[in-house]
């Protein structure tokens, strides 16, 4: 006969051992929900930019809550539209959230060039930097900085990754106001900020004068 104090052991152990079961599925499917959220809402923003009106009206109809405006202004740049929204998830006691940002308009700090300027800005609670790099790689290719602390793309018209610097959106600016009216830079930055997994897609474009 097995000893009580042995078999309540056991019976402790297997408890433990389903309910980190439970837990590890509840993170699995919270962070897989979070990968789909993130990766709809990149297809959104890629399909309907650069105006942040259209991806906010398109979000909603997709899954989205409504997009609330935004209160503050930007320095440097004239938004015309845009706003966030947020969705949710819980599995068992487990909520994940994903947040959703979106902007368009003028960079007055360019001026007197004419440069337009489209975001797509999203945070997440669940881990999925990694899936995000392949979900950009595989679409523009490598990042020409990658880093424990994040990654980032550069695409456009001249663009060099060699200068230290090049991984920054002051770069992206000034190497947009080097190039032909008409040319564009798109700039993704990837990075993990108070315990949130964050993704910055910011695309700018040159305009004949207004």
């Amino acid at each position: 006969m097995v000893p009580l104090r042995a078999s309540l052991f056991c019976l402790t152990a297997a408890l433990a051992l389903a309910g980190a079961g439970r837990v590890a599925a509840q993170d699995d499917e919270l962070r897989s929900w979070a990968v789909g959220a993130a990766r709809g809402a990149f297809d959104l923003c890629r399909s309907d930019a650069p105006d942040a009106g259209q991806v906010a009206d398109h979000g909603q109809i997709w899954g989205w809550p409504r997009f609330v405006p935004y209160l503050e202004h930007p320095r440097g740049y004239q938004r015309e539209a845009g706003g966030e929204s947020r969705r949710s998830q819980t599995v068992g006691d487990k909520t994940a959230n994903v947040g959703l940002g979106v902007q368009s308009g003028r960079v007055t700090s360019a001026a007197p060039a004419n440069i337009r300027y489209f975001r797509c800005n999203l945070d997440a609670d669940q881990p999925i930097e990694d899936d995000l790099v392949k979900y950009f790689t595989e679409i523009y290719g490598p990042p020409i900085s990658r880093s424990d602390q994040g990654a980032v793309w550069l695409i456009g018209k001249g663009t060099q990754p060699a200068p230290e610097d090049a991984a920054s959106e002051e770069f992206a600016l000034k190497a947009l106001l080097a190039a032909p009216v008409g040319s564009s830079m798109l700039r993704i930055e990837l990075s993990r900020e108070r315990g949130l997994d964050r993704a910055k897609l910011s695309l700018f474009r040159s305009e004949p004068a207004a």
